[in-house]
C-alpha cells in the first residue's frame, strides 16, 4: 500500500504505544503534524516553546515508562529543543526527537532556517550528537520504517536516553510502499537470578552483614524496582534510604524508611549509613554530588558496597565497590530478592534499630515549624499542608532551587504516589513542563509541581498549554521574590550576592490571564481551602504562595568553596 513517509512514521509510533506527539508547528515539520490528523490514537500537543515540548515528552516517558516523542522545525525550532533533550539524556529517559529540515534540493543554498551544515549554517545532526545517544538523518524515504524502529530500539535499550532523527521536508512528503507490522521494539528481560554473574557473592555479602542498608536511586524508581526494594526491606528487615532522585522509591510512612540521604535530606539517614551500617547496597545510583554531600568519604567508613547499575561506567566511579552488578535495576533487584529467599538468609537487626532510632529522634529538622502560623508563610508549613491534603496517589515534581530543597526534606510520598525532582542538568523551569507529560501518562493520579517564582518566570508559559487541552496539573509557586538557592549560597560563600532579586509578581493573575484557575495565598489560614479547591476541580491550577524569604533551606552538610580573603 502506498503511503506518505509521515504516515508511515505515525503508524510506527502508534504501534510502539505512543499516544502523544509534543512539539511546535513550522513549515519543515508540518507534514508530520498533518499526518497525526489521520489517526485517533496519536494526538499532537502544541507547546508554547520547543523546550517545553521536549520536557513534556520527557515527563510522559518518566510517568509511563514508554518512549516520549517530541518534534520541532528546522533552525531555531530544532535548537530550542535542546534543554529538554539534554535533561532526558542526563537522566537516562528515552525520547524520540524528530526535527524537520529543508528539502534535499535546497541543501547548501542558504534556504531560510537551513541547518544542514553546508556553508554558514549549523548542522542539526551534529548539534544533537552531544545530548543524545545517537543523532542521524533520514534521507532515503524507503528506509523510513527501519530508521524509526531502530531509533526507538536505541532509545529504550541499555542505558536509555534520547535519539534524534532529522528528516528533510521532501522526504516527509515522499510516497512509499508500506506494509504495517505489529512487532514492537521491546527487549524481554529474564527473571532467572541464576543467570546473573555475582549474585551468589551478593547473597554471601548480605548474609555476613549485621547492618546492611539499601540505597535506592533514580534507576530504582524509573526501572520499576520499587516493589522489589520494599520486599527485601520487609522480608529481611533491612532499612532503606534513598538518594534525592530516588525519593519516590519507598513510601514515607514505611517503618524501615530512613529517609533521603544527602543535602536537604534527613540526618538520621546519613547518621545510620555513615556510622552504623556495614554493607551498603546501592540500587540505580551513581553517588552524585548532592546525595553524597560532595562525595563524603564517610560512605566508605567500615563498610562494603554492592552497586547495581545498568551502565558499567557508573560502577565504582565515585566509590570503590566490593561487588558491581550490571543490568536493569528492577530485574536485578527482583533476582536478588529471590536469591536471598532461596538461600534462607537470616532477618537482620538493622530494621528494628532504625524503627527505634526514628521513633526516638524523628526524621525531620525543625518539625514544629510545620505548624507555624507566621506570616509570610514558613515553607515547612506549606509542605505540611500539601502533604496532608494531597491524595495518597499524588505524583509530585520539584523544580530546581530552594523549594526543591524544602520538598526533598518535608514532603511525604504516599503508598501509591511518586516523586520526580529536577536534577542532573538542573534546568530551572523544567518541571513546569514535564508535569504536563506526567499527567497525560497518568490521568488518574493528581500531579503537583512545586516550583519557585524564578522557575515560573522561566518556564511558566507552558501552563497555557494545559488551559488549551484542559490538562489538570496543579502548580504551587513558592514566591519569595528571588532566586532562593543562589541567594543563600552566594551570601554564605561571598557574604554578598548579585542578580538574585526578582520583582514582585502575582502569578495567580498570570494564570487567570492564560485561562487557568489562579489563587494567591498570603496567610496559613487560606491554605486548606485553596488546596481543597485545587484537588477537587479537576482542572489546571496555579497557587501563588508568599513564603518567608529569610527561612534557610535545609541544605545540611553540603561542601562549600571558601574564598580566601
Amino acid at each position: 500500500m502506498k503511503k506518505r513517509v509521515v504516515n508511515v512514521i505515525a503508524e510506527e509510533l502508534i504501534n510502539e504505544g505512543v499516544d502523544y506527539l509534543f512539539g511546535v508547528t513550522g513549515k519543515t515539520i508540518a507534514p508530520l503534524l498533518d499526518a497525526t490528523l489521520d489517526y485517533d490514537k496519536l494526538e499532537f500537543i502544541a507547546a508554547r516553546h520547543e523546550s517545553g515540548a521536549a520536557l513534556m515528552a520527557y515527563g510522559f516517558a518518566q510517568g509511563s515508562g514508554k518512549i516520549g516523542v517530541c518534534c520541532g522545525s528546522t533552525g531555531g525550532g530544532s535548537t530550542n529543543l535542546a534543554t529538554g533533550v539534554a535533561t532526558a539524556y542526563m537522566n537516562s529517559v528515552p525520547l524520540l526527537v524528530i526535527t524537520g529540515q529543508v528539502s534535499t534540493a535546497d541543501f547548501g543554498k542558504g534556504a531560510f532556517q537551513e541547518s544542514t551544515g553546508f556553508g554558514q549554517t549549523i548542522d542539526t545532526v551534529d548539534f544533537f550528537r552531544a545530548i543524545t545517544k545517537e543523532s542521524f538523518s533520514l534521507i532515503n524515504p524507503l528506509k523510513a520504517p527501519e530508521i524509526i524502529r531502530y531509533a526507538i530500539r536505541s532509545a529504550i535499550s541499555g542505558r536509555m536516553g534520547p535519539v534524534h532523527v532529522n528528516i528533510p521536508f521532501d522526504v516527509q512528503l515522499a510516497v512509499v510502499e508500506y506494509e504495517f507490522q505489529t512487532k514492537k521494539s521491546t527487549f524481554p528481560i529474564s527473571d532467572l537470578y541464576s543467570e546473573v554473574p555475582g549474585m551468589r557473592q551478593a547473597v554471601n555479602l548480605i548474609n555476613k552483614a549485621q547492618r546492611p542498608v539499601l540505597l535506592a536511586g533514580w534507576g530504582a524508581v524509573f526501572s520499576g524496582a520499587r516493589k522489589a526494594v520494599i520486599q527485601i526491606a520487609r522480608r529481611f528487615e533491612i532499612p532503606v534510604a534513598t538518594t534525592i532522585q530516588g525519593k519516590g522509591a519507598i513510601p514515607a510512612d514505611h517503618p524501615y524508611y530512613l529517609g533521603v540521604v544527602g543535602i536537604c535530606g534527613h540526618p538520621v539517614a546519613s547518621e545510620y549509613i555513615f556510622n552504623k551500617s556495614d554493607l551498603l547496597i546501592a540500587i540505580g545510583t551513581s553517588f552524585g554530588e548532592f546525595s553524597t554531600y560532595g562525595w563524603d568519604e564517610r560512605f566508605l567508613k567500615n563498610k562494603k558496597i554492592i552497586q547495581i547499575d545498568i551502565d558499567s561506567r557508573e560502577i565504582g566511579k565515585n566509590y570503590p565497590v566490593e561487588l558491581g552488578l550490571v543490568g536493569d535495576a528492577k530485574s536485578l533487584t527482583e533476582q536478588l530478592f529471590k536469591a536471598l529467599e532461596k538461600n534462607n538468609i537470616d532477618v537482620k537487626i538493622s530494621g528494628r534499630e532504625v524503627t527505634a532510632l526514628i521513633k526516638e529522634k524523628g526524621r525531620l529538622i525543625d518539625p514544629l515549624k510545620m505548624k507555624d502560623n507566621s506570616v509570610p508563610l514558613k515553607p515547612q508549613r506549606l509542605l505540611a499542608e500539601i502533604g496532608e491534603k494531597a491524595p495518597d496517589n499524588t505524583f509530585f515534581l520539584a523544580d530546581s532551587s530552594s523549594h526543591w530543597a524544602w520538598a526533598i526534606h518535608y514532603l511525604p510520598i504516599g503508598q501509591k504516589g511518586n516523586f520526580f525532582p529536577t536534577l542532573s542538568l538542573g534546568a530551572m523551569g523544567a518541571s513546569i513542563s514535564s508535569a504536563i507529560g506526567i499527567k497525560l501518562s497518568n490521568p488518574d493520579n493528581p500531579v503537583v509541581c512545586i516550583c519557585g517564582d524564578g522557575s515560573f518566570l522561566m518556564g511558566g508559559n507552558e501552563v497555557a498549554t494545559t488551559a488549551q487541552y484542559n490538562i489538570p496539573v496543579i502548580w504551587i509557586v513558592f514566591n519569595d521574590e528571588r532566586y532562593g538557592m543562589p541567594d543563600f549560597s552566594n551570601k554564605k560563600i561571598y557574604s554578598r550576592t548579585t542578580g538574585t532579586k526578582l520583582n514582585k509578581t502575582d502569578f495567580s493573575l498570570i494564570a487567570r490571564g492564560y485561562g487557568l484557575k489562579g489563587f494567591r495565598v498570603d496567610h496559613p489560614d487560606q491554605l486548606r481551602e485553596v488546596l481543597d479547591q485545587a484537588f477537587d476541580c479537576n482542572c489546571p491550577v496555579v497557587i501563588d504562595v508568599l513564603i518567608d524569604p529569610d527561612e534557610m533551606p535545609p541544605v545540611g552538610q553540603r561542601k562549600l568553596i571558601r574564598v580566601q580573603s
